[in-house]
């Protein structure tokens, strides 16, 4: 018998494709460049089934998607009061980019920038430097999907060139020693990361 669920996801699709009401992200030159046609829904089923419709094999920077992957590696690497140290878990209501931290400087959570950022320095093993931490993102976030993925190389100089804001926060996070390490080069991975 054939699944119902590729109709359904069909016309899931269906009802929001005229919806134009969205922007790329003008802010990062390459992303604005990003074509906003594009649209796919995919899942997958407990048994590894996949079923995808619309642009589902296009390619795309996951950006903040990526941070509760990350946030994951970090609390298997570093459990869970390694972390919460670092990165606390309550809700600021703030957006995504927010200077947004506690009183000892702590970012309230990992899905705000500054918090992502520190989760990212937590991944893989106390002292790690920034290219095997990058390898241990690359290979995770490519086991979360099921396939190797890699980094848009012509994303990350176009976000590099405008990471004025992130790269302001790590040089905070560091002075309140919640970053420990070179506050660029934690930017420039988390950057790879999205």
């Amino acid at each position: 018998m054939r699944s119902p669920i590729p109709d359904y996801l069909a016309e899931v699709l269906r009802a929001v494709e005229s919806d134009d009401s969205g922007a790329t992200a003008d802010y990062i030159p390459e992303l604005a460049a990003a074509d906003p046609d594009r649209l796919a829904v995919a899942i997958a089923t407990l048994d590894g089934e996949v079923y995808a419709v619309g642009d589902a094999s296009v390619e795309f920077t996951i950006q903040s998607i990526s941070k509760p992957f990350a946030y994951a590696l970090a609390l298997t690497d570093r459990g869970f009061d390694g972390v919460l140290d670092k990165v606390g878990v309550e809700p600021s209501g703030d957006p995504f980019n927010e200077v947004s931290l506690d009183d000892t400087g702590r970012p309230f959570n990992p899905m705000i920038n500054a918090g992502a950022i520190t989760a990212h320095s937590l991944v893989g093993a106390p002292g790690v430097g920034p290219d095997l931490r990058f390898e241990r993102v690359v290979a995770g976030l490519s086991a979360f999907a099921g396939r190797p993925l890699s980094v848009d190389e012509a994303v990350f100089a176009s976000e590099m060139t405008t990471a004025h804001r992130n790269l302001s926060i790590a040089h905070m996070l560091r002075a309140y020693g919640v970053l420990t390490e070179d506050p660029v080069a934690v930017v420039e991975g988390y950057t790879r990361q999205c």
